[in-house]
């Protein structure tokens, strides 16, 4: 399971807008590297690639490689513009050890299938159907 705050659909449609792109897809890419082993990319892309879960709520769909899915599964999504900063977080609980820059985690591959492709919204929207 990956969540997805409204913050989050908010700011990805806004950025969608905002690049003339209205069905381009949000990419959360789990890369090695980083000072921690896994590093986090996030970015608009026109499609989903052939290996790729996509799941899809209120109009957004975002898309994991599936080999990268169960390093970030059970997940929140979100968007934070506050005075800390402005930019997409990340609540990982497979993470064991994050680095300041929050984009760099260390974590254990799990033994298991990969998460199935579901995304629910928090807050103030409806559910997905």
């Amino acid at each position: 399971m990956f969540t997805l705050t409204q913050d989050a659909v908010e700011a990805i449609q806004d950025w969608r807008r905002r690049d003339e792109r209205p069905s381009a897809v949000f990419r959360v890419d789990v890369r090695l590297g980083g000072c921690r082993g896994f590093k986090l990319f996030f970015d608009l892309e026109d499609a989903p690639a052939a290996d790729d879960l996509v799941v899809e709520a209120d109009g957004v769909r975002v898309v994991v490689q599936e080999d990268g899915a169960p390093l970030v599964a059970g997940a929140i999504l979100d968007y934070e513009d506050s005075y800390r900063g402005q930019g997409f977080r990340l609540a990982n609980p497979r993470a064991r050890n994050a680095c300041g820059c929050g984009t760099s985690f260390m974590a254990d591959y799990p033994d298991q299938a990969a998460p199935e492709d579901d995304l629910q919204i928090v807050g103030d929207a409806p559910a997905p159907v």
